[in-house]
């Protein structure tokens, strides 16, 4: 490739960042792969696929990496790992690469820890967090939606029509996920805390149910989709549970469950995480470029 393109490097994650790698490999910019899934279509002048993460890092005036940028605070997401690698093939501490990259390299991730930012800083390294996008959040809650009530299908034993269903949380995901499930013939409940987001459920056409009156008195649900990052679903309400209730978690972190006290009860709980590179990775990364190319245009890398 030519010396003069503007090297990105792009590492980890899934097909969101294949098929980012991808658009941006179209606006004439040299990018260099990582441990990045292959697309369904590589093109000879598509992106370079790198045999170390340094050699991706090298002389990149950005380098992109996934959303979530780690599961465990520490090591960077690679679904590659999960691919029958050598062990240890992946392993890459978020830290040794904010350290590899020099002060001018701008790094983006999505949900960035507070721990790994503040190194950041620390070393005087360049680093945004692209999923502070409220634009990037609203379009994102979208492919959320459809991968949950896919996984809802995939496991419920009766259709989603007439189905008893409760979304815990409205905000954009739990909004956007209640208005399909009403227009698929279900019949949903909006449990939250919030006066004005039980208001606006109202409005869009679900029973509103006060998170504290559930938790008082658990409503019988076919099936419960939570949006909410903390446990709600505590031992006394998951006890009032139906054990025939599936349990679709969408939140990140721990989540809204009791899960040893869920198994107990035997409870079934699905970990939807990252549904949109899962379900509609192209939509997905569309949805992501969108939002990092504001983010390079803004910081004058593009």
């Amino acid at each position: 490739m030519s010396k003069e393109k503007i090297k990105i490097g792009i590492l980890g994650g899934d097909g969101r960042q294949a098929v980012l790698s991808s658009l941006l490999s179209d606006l004439d910019t040299e990018c260099a792969v990582w441990a990045v899934p292959r697309d369904a279509a590589p093109r000879p002048d598509g992106p370079v696929r790198c045999g170390g993460w340094e050699c991706a890092v090298n002389g990149a005036a950005a380098i992109i990496l996934p959303l979530p940028v780690t599961f465990d605070g520490v090591r960077l997401n690679c679904r590659a790992a999960d691919e029958g690698s050598k062990p240890g093939e992946y392993d890459v501490r978020l830290t040794e690469i904010i350290e590899k990259a020099t002060k001018e390299t701008l790094i983006l991730a999505g949900k960035i820890p507070d721990s790994t930012m503040r190194f950041a800083a620390e070393r005087g390294k360049r680093m945004r967090d692209y999923y502070e996008s409220e634009e990037f959040q609203i379009k994102n809650a979208v492919p959320t939606a459809e991968g949950a009530i896919a996984c809802a299908m995939d496991t419920l034993p009766v259709t989603l029509a007439r189905a008893k269903v409760a979304v815990a949380g409205y905000g954009r995901i739990g909004r956007t996920l209640a208005g399909r499930l009403i227009r698929l013939g279900a019949d949903v409940t909006c449990i939250a805390r919030s006066r004005s987001d039980l208001s606006w459920a109202w409005v869009d056409g679900c029973r509103p149910l006060p998170l504290a009156e559930y938790q008082k008195r658990p409503a019988p649900f076919d099936v419960i989709f939570n949006t909410v990052p903390h446990v709600i679903f505590d031992a006394p309400v998951i006890s009032s549970i139906d054990p025939r209730t599936l349990f679709i978690e969408l939140a990140s972190r721990s989540g809204g469950i009791n899960a040893d006290t869920a198994k107990e009860r035997g409870i079934r709980i699905v970990r939807a995480s990252s549904l949109p590179g899962k379900c509609s990775p192209f939509t997905a990364g569309e949805i992501m470029f969108d939002a990092v190319l504001t983010v390079l245009r803004e910081e004058g890398v593009l």
